[in-house]
C-alpha cells in the first residue's frame, strides 16, 4: 500500500508536470515561420510571380471598399475595414496565431496576404536542408521536416484550410471543391510552376 505521504509527492509532481506542458506546449510548438524573403533569396522567379497574385493581395482585400460587390455577396460590410477582423486573419496572412503574422508584425508587407509557408508550411526546420542540393534522401528529408508541395502530396487538403473553409462567409467557393489548382491555368491564384 502506498503511503499518504507518497500519494501527495506524486500527485504534486504530476501537477507541476502537468503545469509546466501547459505553459510551455505553446512554445514547444511554436511553428517556426520564416517570412517570405528567406524563400525569395533562392526563388525569386517564384517569388517575383506570386507578388502578382490574388494569394499575394489577400490581406488588402480586406480594406474598405475593396471588391464591394464580394464582400456584399458575402453578406460584410463593404466600407467596412476588415483587416484586423481575427476571423479573417486565418485566411488573409500568413501563419496567423502560429508564429506568423502579429500585431508586432502588422506594419510588415511580408507576413501580409496568402505566403510561401502557408502552402508549403512553415520553413524553420525545413529551410537548411532545402538548401542542401546533393544531400542525400533530401526529398524524404524534406517531408520529414514540414516541407509541403500541395500538389503532389497533399491535394486540395492545402488549399482546402482557407477555400473550403466552412466558417467562410464566402459560400459560393464550396462548389469549387473539385477544381484541379495543379492546372497551369490557375497560376494568377498562387504562382508559376517552377520548371524541373
Amino acid at each position: 500500500m502506498i503511503s499518504q505521504e507518497k500519494r501527495g509527492l506524486a500527485l504534486l509532481a504530476f501537477t507541476v508536470v502537468t503545469l509546466l506542458l501547459a505553459w510551455t506546449g505553446p512554445a514547444m510548438a511554436a511553428f517556426g515561420y520564416t517570412g517570405n524573403k528567406s524563400c525569395q533569396k533562392c526563388h525569386k522567379e517564384i517569388y517575383d510571380s506570386w507578388k502578382k497574385t490574388i494569394h499575394a493581395k489577400t490581406f488588402d482585400l480586406l480594406a474598405p471598399k475593396t471588391r464591394a460587390d464580394k464582400k456584399k455577396e458575402a453578406g460584410l460590410k463593404p466600407a467596412e475595414d476588415y483587416r484586423k477582423d481575427k476571423s479573417c486573419m486565418r485566411c488573409h496572412v500568413m501563419g496567423w496565431e502560429e508564429g506568423g503574422y502579429s500585431s508586432e508584425r502588422a506594419d510588415k508587407d511580408e507576413w501580409k496576404g496568402v505566403g510561401c509557408e502557408d502552402c508549403h508550411g512553415s520553413a524553420e526546420k525545413y529551410l537548411e536542408i532545402h538548401e542542401k542540393k546533393d544531400l542525400e534522401r533530401r526529398d524524404r528529408k524534406l517531408k520529414q521536416a514540414g516541407l509541403r508541395k500541395p500538389f503532389d502530396q497533399s491535394g486540395q487538403g492545402t488549399c482546402a484550410s482557407c477555400h473550403y473553409n466552412q466558417n467562410s462567409p464566402f459560400k459560393h467557393r464550396l462548389p469549387n471543391r473539385d477544381r484541379n489548382w495543379a492546372d497551369p491555368k490557375f497560376v494568377e491564384t498562387y504562382h508559376i510552376i517552377p520548371k524541373k
